[in-house]
């Protein structure tokens, strides 16, 4: 079996998906890339998380073509593959319809940077994307063009999407955008204004998290 490491990871964190609130049954999506083959472990289409087995996962190349797997990949397929191709930085996307994340996605507004750890995670307010229909290279093209050099956007009337150099990484900015989404919608049920992080100070968390944020030995500290 190819990527083995690989697709349990993945099979991992979409089962994480629901744990978390961010998905039910099959929805969402999730791949990762193994930068020496180039090859890519994504969810299958249609089959609950919950049932989901390591072998379900499929592995594609960088243009969808099944390598391995009995299922077919998801059909949001070239809305990952995407970013495989056009972003040496990205090694892993995650989808999900993150219930408070979509309220900005349905109602048009970016998600701003209220919170540390969006500003670390993520880096800046979270755009929309217009709607495009799902599944289609329009749509690929339409969220890699808003992302641009960032980490998470939203799909107008969809969810959300995030990228990053590793599966936890992308989940990171998947959490991140959602806590900060939720935590702004409850500030507006209290009647405030939820107040954003200065630009400056958002960039220098983002700049910090990319360098420093990483597993270190007692000998480093």
């Amino acid at each position: 079996m190819l990527l083995p490491e690989y697709r349990q990871e993945v099979l991992e964190k979409a089962q994480q998906t629901v744990i978390d609130g961010l998905a039910y049954g099959a929805g969402g999506n999730l791949s990762v890339q193994d930068p020496e083959t180039g090859l890519i472990a994504i969810t299958p289409s249609a089959i609950e998380y919950a049932k989901m087995i390591v072998e379900d996962i499929v592995i594609i190349d960088a243009h969808g073509k099944v390598i391995e797997g009995k299922w077919g990949p998801t059909s949001e397929t070239p809305m990952h593959t995407i970013f495989y191709r056009e972003r040496d930085d990205v090694r892993a996307v995650v989808h999900t319809h993150a219930p408070y994340a979509s309220v900005f996605a349905i109602i048009n507004e970016p998600i701003p940077m209220v919170v540390a750890e969006a500003a670390l995670c993520v880096g800046g307010p979270v755009q929309v994307a217009p709607y495009t229909r799902p599944g289609t290279d329009e749509l690929a093209q339409v969220v890699l063009e808003t992302i641009g050099s960032g980490v998470s956007v939203l799909l107008g009337q969809h969810g959300m999407i995030t990228v990053g150099r590793s599966l936890d990484e992308a989940y990171s900015a998947t959490i991140a955008t959602e806590v900060s989404a939720r935590l702004t919608i409850l500030a507006r049920s209290m009647g405030a204004a939820p107040l954003a992080i200065d630009r400056q100070e958002v960039a220098e968390l983002r700049e910090m998290y990319l360098k420093h944020y990483h597993p270190t030995s007692s000998d480093e500290r």
